[in-house]
């Protein structure tokens, strides 16, 4: 029998990852760089739209469902791929902001850490509940540039606090519309030279889209409305150029699996951080560590739960 092919794009994959580690360099855990890199709500930015992209599929699969099943498969199939870390990062933050005076310049960032699974939970299941009750995608879709005009519009007015939580549901939506835009097909008389071109216009566009990506690394502090449109165009290109290039490899999909347990693995630093030393070149061997071993936890909790679901089935 023929093992088939994992249907992640490695280069999504890849993208996560490095977002991931562009968030931990903000937060200032890694000994160098830390004070070049900025930008950081962009990778947030990237993170929603991923899952938009991948959530319209999801919809149609439970739209027949009720509400709250719905719901409930959406949260807990979210939930378990990473139910270890996420405890262990919930515990974490909770526990340093009772047994210390943590200190972020007016902003808690691990409390961040929280709001990002908890808002992308409520987001999910508003989503859905819009898709459930339209009966047409067009009207869905016509709501969803509804959503993004008017949370979008927070950023416009330079709303900074409010602009970090609604952004969120406007990523989304333009996530599901990546995923519905129709991708480039060349036709030619020859297939073969057809194909080629196809895939020369693809790469090229993902390539100009990755070289803009990386530039908004470097743009100074928060970004503001301009950059948060800049970065809807360049974020929405490279999605869209990516998912049309075949890029299978189980290594980048490891480095994507990996992303969330670099974002994750940042709250238990928080201990090191306060009980012993807040020098970051003590705490990076630290997180890689944590970040190894939340991973390993995390898939010896996963086989144990799919071993008791094989015993009851």
């Amino acid at each position: 029998m023929v093992k088939k092919d994992s249907a992640k794009n490695g280069l999504i994959e890849l993208f996560r990852f490095l977002c991931s580690v562009w968030v931990a360099y903000f937060h200032g855990f890694f000994p160098i760089l830390s004070d070049k890199f900025s930008g950081v709500n962009i990778s947030i930015d990237f993170f929603f739209m991923v899952s938009g992209i991948f959530f319209l599929k999801s919809m149609e699969k439970l739209k027949e469902k009720s509400f709250w099943q719905g719901t409930k498969s959406i949260i807990w199939g979210r939930i378990k791929r990473f139910i270890v870390p996420l405890i262990i990062a919930a515990l974490s933050i909770l526990y340093c902001n009772i047994a210390f005076e943590m200190d972020f310049g007016g902003f808690n960032w691990p409390m961040s850490f929280l709001w990002f699974f908890a808002g992308q939970f409520v987001f999910l299941s508003m989503f859905y509940l819009i898709y459930k009750k339209t009966k047409r995608k067009s009207t869905f879709n016509i709501i969803c540039v509804g959503i993004i005009c008017f949370t979008m519009s927070f950023c416009i007015f330079n709303n900074e606090t409010l602009g970090r939580v609604v952004r969120g549901p406007a990523m989304i939506a333009i996530g599901m519309f990546i995923s519905q835009i129709p991708k480039i097909n060349i036709k030619l008389m020859d297939e073969t030279k057809s194909k080629n071109m196809t895939l020369l216009v693809n790469i090229f566009g993902f390539a100009l889209a990755a070289s803009a990506f990386g530039y908004l690394a470097y743009l100074p502090g928060y970004a503001i409305w301009k950059l948060h449109i800049f970065t809807c165009v360049i974020c929405t290109s490279l999605l869209y150029f990516a998912t049309a290039l075949p890029v299978r490899s189980k290594f980048l999909n490891l480095l994507g699996e990996l992303s969330t347990f670099v974002y994750l693995a940042q709250c238990p630093i928080l201990l090191h951080h306060y009980y012993v030393s807040r020098d970051t070149r003590d705490q990076f061997p630290l997180f890689c560590i944590c970040i190894i071993a939340m991973f390993v936890i995390n898939r010896i909790a996963n086989m144990i739960i799919q071993q008791k679901k094989k015993v009851i089935a």
